[in-house]
């Protein structure tokens, strides 16, 4: 199993704390990041932290690591789809986000004669 080098964490910290939009946060108590994973990766603070600007930093920190490439091809993969796509021009139709779903309401009427109080039934 992969575990990142201390040396490479300290790096991804770096660029967490860079990237803090907040001054303080309850959530990851001023850091920038939240925990660490089983491997050895950092968990970024969805609240303070921009994450896209925070990924970007951490694509170009592993680019220019050899022996970080392999274990993170998978970036570089998602990165290669989306300018195929932004080639292409070829959007997929998304469903607008403003606009809820009308849902029916229940229907409670039952036909019949309407009981009010202590009304007997006959």
């Amino acid at each position: 199993m992969f575990k990142l080098d201390d040396k490479h964490l300290e790096a991804a910290q770096e660029i967490a704390a860079a990237h803090r939009n907040k001054k303080s946060c309850d959530n990851c108590y001023d850091r920038g990041w939240i925990g660490v994973s089983e491997q050895n990766l950092l968990v970024l603070c969805t609240r303070c932290v921009d994450m896209e600007a925070a990924m970007a930093d951490w694509k170009e920190y592993v680019n220019n690591h050899e022996e970080l490439k392999e274990h993170f091809s998978d970036l570089f993969e998602e990165m290669e789809e989306m300018e195929k796509q932004e080639d292409t021009g070829s959007a997929i139709p998304t469903r607008t986000e403003h606009k809820k779903d009308h849902i029916k309401a229940k229907q409670t009427f039952v036909p019949g004669q309407k009981r009010t109080g202590r009304a007997k039934k006959i």
